[in-house]
């Protein structure tokens, strides 16, 4: 083999090692694989759940669709899962888990798993031996272990168990723990998983007092380390020394409840009840009456009930210390200005000369940011009013705010304004009304209604121009600096045939007078009180009351209302400034099988999740959701947020009444006469879904005749009687639904008219003779 030769196998075989270097790196590196944890999620009594949220760490979570949940993308090691029944009592399940394969594992609502690690006198996983165990007493369940771990359950929380590690390969020794098991939470995921320690051992017991009450809340220490008794006065002390000799003391706030206890730490169970005979009237329990909420960036009641023993309670924001005092006294309730927005804990402490009792649960509230455009107003907010109109009449409105759009008023200026939809009780299936509403002095820039169409197609547009000015220009009428006079400018546009339109133009001055109280329907409000006076005849055409708190004018006399009324007067009854998510889509009769569920931004949140009828269609950052070929039916949508901190708020909820109506094919064929013996290309627009089309004449006589029925768009019709003939088309679905039939088009047949190849010839020439005479007689 020559030298040349060999030195080009070499390079081949060097090249070919370097490309499959990587791939074995790459094989044997296990941080490159990715697990899938998939299974099913149940009610406690073995029906499928309704949608639930599984989340591992702080990955994105996952729901589960007709009871199953698949969960991909999970790295070799140990994680924390949590199982959120959102639908199912809003309950929660956390636990951990060691993923080396994919894995599958079914949740129960009201249930979660036991879990263990074992170790040696080393410190490492315990061999997995038969002779190496851990017991479930309760249930008689016996493990071996897997790379040192192992699981039991599901079980129900809430109950009690007893798990025991049988040390079989070293000296048959055993560890017991005895515990309630617990739901978990976000701070603390991992109370059901249990470490065991060759050589380590537990105390546990129950604590209660000379009338067999349970003493909870007791701190039971050893010295380094201190546990707290739960509510039912238990309290487990781990990771103890086998052999030692343990000097535990109980208190609580710093009083002795219980003579300090000597204990030498044994192999096996180390039960320690014990009974208080120490009749320390600490105070009773104190807890919040505020629930957890969203709220905006104005003031709030935070309320609280104690119990007996109380000298004087201590509100904290955030963490119990001095430094973090919001509130000291006797009274019950503290009002809370936020000072920022974001999530803020509270804790409750109530207080004596023996000791304190802490509120073991916070209270979160959570205070929504003002709209990342400074507005006023944002979608979801609305306000009722009772209208009276003179000559005298009532009604009850509501007017929601849905969005913002730029409008030119009267003036033939832009102005941004708040698009309002406007609500009443009386009106009829598709009578609607809208208006925008400038920016800055919350004052109409234009309305509209239309009737409804089983009424009239009647409406009414009004366009209208607020140019406010003072001394120096143009002025905002909340400003530093307000407004001395106004130019009032409105046209009517009246859509009832013989009503003539109506038309405004006044010169106005006004005057501002702040902290006026005033009574509605609503409360008592201090208010910004405006009257607007017109300088021809000085009648105040506007009285406006503004208050900061409803962001709105809670009163309104308006003696220039246009049509139909002499004055009308606006009294607030009721508000909603929204601190859940709302839609914007509005409730009602759908007559369409598509169509889009559309909602506000709300601040703070991170995804939207949109319910229908129980199921989880939608979870994400888009604020609109498109549904296609929805059946018939009625359906309830939910609306929740989830917000930054991972918080589920749940927000709005509408229904919707589903009766889909299929409009008949659109004809493009039009109205036309033939000659007799002429045939006709009939075709129309193809409608989605179709199973047939049907095609009917209806003759001179009034004889109707079907000539096609099938799936094409397009048919020859010939062959037409003489006369009128009236041809409309039809359309059945697939699901069964018929649409009516089209707007009719007439063919009409003219037998007097009788076209014939030969004829046609003959028509030919002639026309062709009579264009060259005529073209001849110009030039001469």
């Amino acid at each position: 083999m020559s030298s040349e030769r060999l030195s080009s196998i070499i390079s081949l075989l060097l090249l070919f090692s370097m490309v499959l270097a990587p791939l074995e790196v790459s094989a044997d590196n296990p941080e490159s694989e990715i697990y899938t944890l998939s299974g099913y999620i149940y009610t406690a009594d073995g029906q499928l759940a309704n949608s639930t949220s599984i989340k591992v760490d702080s990955m994105a979570s996952v729901w589960s669709q007709d009871g199953y949940y698949e969960y991909s993308g999970i790295t070799p090691g140990e994680h924390t899962v949590r199982a959120y029944f959102m639908n199912d009592g809003h309950t929660v399940a956390y636990r951990s888990m060691f993923f080396s394969s994919d894995m599958e594992l079914d949740w129960y609502v009201g249930h979660n798993w036991i879990t263990a690690e074992v170790f040696d006198g080393n410190g490492q996983p315990a061999q997995s031996s038969p002779m190496t165990t851990v017991k479930l007493v309760e249930t008689a369940e016996s493990h071996t272990l897997d790379d040192g771990r192992t699981e039991f359950g599901p079980y129900t929380t809430g109950d009690y168990y007893t798990m025991r590690a049988y040390y079989g390969d070293i000296d048959h020794s055993t560890q017991y723990v005895h515990f309630k098991l617990e739901s978990g939470s976000s701070a603390q995921p991992s109370l059901n998983d249990f470490d065991f320690h060759h050589g380590l051992n537990s105390v546990y017991g129950f604590i209660i007092d000379s009338l067999d009450v349970p003493v909870s809340g007791a701190t039971v220490s050893n010295g380094n380390n201190s546990v707290t008794t739960n509510s039912d006065g238990f309290y487990l002390l781990q990771n103890l020394e086998v052999g030692s000799t343990q000097n535990l003391t109980y208190h609580i706030d710093g009083v002795e409840i219980l003579e300090p206890v000597n204990l030498s730490i044994s192999s096996g169970e180390n039960w320690l009840n014990q009974t208080s005979i120490v009749d320390v009237e600490f105070p009773h329990n104190v807890s919040f009456v505020t629930q957890m909420q969203t709220t905006t960036m104005s003031p709030l009641a935070i309320e609280w009930d104690g119990g007996d023993y109380t000298d004087y309670y201590s509100l904290y924001i955030g963490e119990i210390s001095e430094e973090n005092l919001a509130y000291r006294g006797f009274s019950e309730s503290f009002m809370y200005t936020p000072t920022a927005s974001g999530t803020i804990e509270f804790n409750i402490v109530a207080n004596n000369s023996n000791g304190s009792n802490e509120n073991a649960q916070p209270l979160l509230i959570i205070v929504l940011p003002h709209s990342s455009s400074d507005q006023l107003w944002s979608a979801g907010m609305s306000w009722d009013y009772a209208l009276l109109h003179t000559p005298e009449y009532h009604q009850n409105k509501t007017y929601t705010a849905i969005g913002t759009e730029i409008i030119t008023d009267a003036f033939d200026r832009d102005r941004e304004t708040f698009l309002l939809r406007v609500s009443d009780e009386n009106y009829e299936e598709g009578e609607k009304a809208y208006r925008w509403v400038d920016t800055t002095s919350l004052l109409s820039v234009k309305t509209y209604w239309v009737d409804a169409p089983s009424e009239s197609s009647y409406f009414q547009e009004g366009q209208l121009g607020w140019d406010f000015t003072n001394q120096d220009g143009e002025a905002h009428l909340f400003s530093t600096n307000p407004p001395t006079s106004l130019h009032f400018n409105r046209t009517n546009i009246i859509g009832v045939p013989g009503h003539p339109n109506g038309y405004d133009d006044t010169m106005n001055t006004i005057s501002i007078e702040e902290n006026v109280e005033i009574t509605t329907a609503a409360g008592v409000f201090d208010t910004t009180y405006i009257t607007i006076v017109d300088q021809n005849d000085g009648v105040k055409s506007w009285e406006l009351w503004y208050n900061s708190t409803v962001r709105n004018y809670v009163k309104i006399i308006d003696r220039l209302p246009g049509s139909h009324s002499d004055m009308v007067e606006y009294e607030l009854t009721g508000y909603n400034l929204p601190t859940t998510p709302q839609f914007t889509t509005e409730q009602g009769n759908l007559a369409v099988n598509d169509y889009s569920i559309e909602w506000a931004e709300f601040e703070g949140a991170s995804e939207y999740q949109l319910v229908e009828n129980g199921e989880l269609i939608y979870e994400g950052p888009l604020t609109s959701f498109d549904i296609e070929n929805q059946l018939d039916g009625d359906y309830l949508y939910q609306l929740n947020a989830v917000m930054d901190i991972g918080y589920i708020l749940q927000g709005d909820q509408i229904e919707l009444s589903v009766f889909y109506i299929q409009l008949p094919p659109v004809v493009t064929t039009t109205t036309q006469s033939l000659g007799a013996g002429q045939s006709l290309e009939l075709s129309w627009e193809s409608v989605e879904n179709a199973a047939w089309y049907s095609v009917t004449v209806q003759d001179a006589d009034g004889m109707t005749t079907e000539v096609y029925n099938g799936t094409e768009s397009t048919i020859i019709l010939k062959d037409l009687d003489s006369g009128q003939n009236r041809i409309r088309v039809h359309v059945g679905l697939e699901d069964g639904k018929i649409s009516e039939k089209s707007p009719s088009i007439f063919i009409t047949v003219d037998e007097d008219v009788i076209l014939t190849p030969v004829s046609i010839f003959f028509a030919g020439v002639i026309l062709l003779i009579l264009i060259i005479t005529a073209n001849w007689g110009r030039r001469g």
